[in-house]
């Protein structure tokens, strides 16, 4: 394909698709759809360029309607322990329904033996302790 096809390949999707900050829920669903579309299949370089403009958009919308709340230290404690089937005390239980707060050498050792179950883990005091 040539520099004039390429070039053509492109202004034809951008015309067809007007890529703009998405700032409704239908503009957002409309979005999604067409990546989603263009997920099931191979693409051009000129469609590849504009899949991820799309997706960069659709990411901002998110950030900013779907904020991501972080997980609390008790939650993270909570998901790995069953995650890994743990067996808690019940000091580490208690500390997983929110009725003790974690200490900072207490944090240090839970990440350390998550660090030591799994090394794709790589957990630090402050996933546990605020």
């Amino acid at each position: 394909m040539n520099v004039v096809q390429k070039s053509s390949n492109k202004c034809n999707l951008l015309i067809q698709h007007q890529p703009k900050r998405i700032k409704t829920e239908q503009e957002y669903q409309n979005a999604l759809a067409i990546v989603e579309s263009m997920m099931s299949r191979k693409m051009n370089e000129a469609e590849t360029e504009f899949f991820d403009l799309l997706v960069l958009l659709v990411e901002n919308y998110e950030t900013i309607h779907y904020p991501i709340a972080q997980p609390t230290p008790q939650a993270t404690l909570e998901s790995l322990i069953h995650e890994f089937e743990i067996k808690p005390d019940r000091l580490v239980a208690a500390i997983a329904r929110g009725k003790h707060k974690i200490t900072s050498s207490q944090a240090e050792a839970i990440a350390q033996f998550f660090n030591d179950i799994s090394p794709n883990l790589s957990l630090t005091a402050q996933d546990f302790w605020t």
